[in-house]
């Protein structure tokens, strides 16, 4: 059996240069590794948020616009979602304030408290009162 001694020695340099390559790329920060938020990171965040919206879980509508309103200034795309678990939710406390939130961000004052009196009024008991409170207290600050 004959051995391509060439091909060898360039095989175990390329093996040997990838920890060298890799060492050089995380030490400088210029190069795609640095610390922080990457668009990976945004669309697998929107990407959870929106698998619990579709499996009915309007609590995850808090985050949802947080986000999407506040970081993103996405509010048709935060609309339909609001919109969707409404539909598949009823009229629950969540969804007037997700409601109220869009109403916030099209600078709509009087929509915004009509939606956080429905979403007090819609509170099941003292305690999703008191989280409802809780979070009209965030947005109003």
């Amino acid at each position: 059996m004959k051995i391509d001694r060439k091909a060898l020695c360039g095989g175990i340099v390329l093996v040997a240069a990838i920890p060298l390559v890799m060492l050089w790329q995380s030490s400088n920060p210029s190069k795609g590794t640095s610390p922080g938020k990457s668009m990976y990171n945004e669309y697998h965040l929107v990407s959870l948020l929106t698998m619990h919206l579709y499996n009915d879980r309007p609590e995850a509508l808090h985050l949802f616009c947080r986000y999407m309103l506040g970081y993103c200034g996405n509010g048709s795309y935060t609309a339909a979602w609001i919109d969707y678990v409404g539909s598949r939710c009823g009229e629950c406390a969540d969804v007037h304030l997700a409601r109220a939130w869009l109403c916030s961000f099209m600078r709509n004052p009087e929509s915004m408290q009509r939606e956080f009196a429905a979403a007090r009024a819609a509170a099941k008991d003292k305690a999703d009162l008191d989280r409802i409170d809780k979070m009209i207290d965030q947005v109003m600050r």
